[in-house]
């Protein structure tokens, strides 16, 4: 295997974790490997020593005048940062991670590609190819997709896609859905991902007041991940109801908490997909309506086509629509039997071992 392997990403983490992960996992039997981020995206990256990690500047260039000019300058001081890191480490293969603060990098590997040698490698985690991904994907060896799916706007380079899932830490553990079948206690998970969760909140205030008319519930637990000034708001709505809950802005042991969720609330970036199938959770789902090409919503399709999850428009909350999907969860014991057997139609797929076979054999 040629050294030095360079993992670039950004942005949000659902850009930034997948990356991480597949990083630990290669680091395991192969040591010249370096993570690419900017600032942004740094604050996912705790798990990786220091001297693997390289940030630079990155911007997007929506907003106002003043932002555009202001991303443009970053944008270059962030070129300038690549052309040093691709000097300094010569990388023989790259694997992006897509978003905004991957242009920059992506650009060095243009000029750099031929005098290098370097081999490039994607990975899309939606069920949309963004696109930095879309723009680069003709000069890349392959791209690794999430999702079974069409790919439609990449279909003329159809041979280069390769289904392997998201790279996630490995969880021989995943929830085996029976040992969650008391339908008399319900645990309900409310969670948004990196991106904030006003939106979500505001739907979860509403199935606080209607959920009690549920019946055969005895007992309601509530996790909640929020912004930390919203915290005495939700804390004050739930102590009026009665309801037990735990709440915080980030919880250390998630995995633990989907093991023992029955039914969440959330957004549908990538991440929170993969986890509602790992876990086998049914869901109440709004997708980011700002997310680029509107891929939260093509990510939430993938399981409300098959009936694990409903989708909610944040400006058009139907509530009955929300309360009808809970009860017929915890009252219909054929409608659940179902769910269970469509989320077993989804394979999991371990993406890191995947990949990794792909680039190490590749001729």
């Amino acid at each position: 295997m040629n050294k030095n392997i360079l993992i670039i990403t950004g942005g949000t983490g659902g850009h930034v974790i997948p990356a991480v992960n597949f990083l630990n996992h290669i680091e395991n039997n192969f040591k010249d490997v370096f993570l690419l981020t900017d600032y942004r995206g740094s604050k996912y990256v705790n798990s990786i020593e220091s001297k693997k990690i390289y940030k630079i500047y990155s911007s997007h260039l929506s907003g106002n005048f003043f932002f555009k000019i202001t991303g443009l300058l970053k944008l270059f001081i962030g070129l300038i940062q690549s052309i040093s890191i691709f000097i300094r480490l010569r990388p023989k293969t790259i694997i992006s991670f897509g978003s905004y603060a991957s242009s920059t990098p992506l650009i060095c590997f243009l000029f750099f590609r031929v005098i290098f040698k370097t081999k490039l490698y994607i990975h899309e985690q939606n069920s949309i190819v963004g696109k930095v991904n879309k723009t680069f994907i003709k000069f890349s060896n392959k791209i690794f997709v999430n999702f079974e799916n069409d790919y439609s706007n990449i279909q003329k380079y159809r041979k280069k896609i390769f289904v392997v899932g998201l790279p996630q830490k490995i969880n021989t553990n995943f929830s085996k859905y029976e040992l969650k079948k008391d339908k008399s206690n319900l645990h309900f998970l409310v969670f948004a991902g990196s991106q904030g969760s006003l939106d979500i909140l505001n739907i979860f205030k509403q199935i606080v007041q209607d959920i009690k008319k549920i019946s055969n519930l005895k007992k309601i637990f509530f996790t909640v991940q929020a912004p930390i000034e919203k915290h005495e708001e939700i804390k004050s709505l739930l102590t009026e109801h009665g309801y037990d809950f735990e709440i915080k802005s980030f919880f250390d042991n998630f995995d633990a908490i989907l093991s023992n969720t029955n039914i969440a609330l959330c957004r549908s970036g990538a991440g929170s997909i993969n986890d509602l199938i790992n876990y086998k959770i049914p869901a109440i789902i709004c997708p980011l309506p700002s997310a680029k090409d509107n891929h939260q919503y093509e990510n939430a399709k993938i399981l409300s086509k098959v009936k694990c999850a409903i989708i909610v428009n944040k400006n058009k909350i139907n509530n009955e629509e929300i309360m009808l999907f809970i009860n017929k969860y915890v009252n219909d014991k054929i409608y659940k039997k179902n769910i269970i057997e469509n989320f077993n139609k989804f394979k999991i797929k371990n993406a890191n071992e995947l990949m990794w076979n792909f680039i190490i054999n590749e001729k």
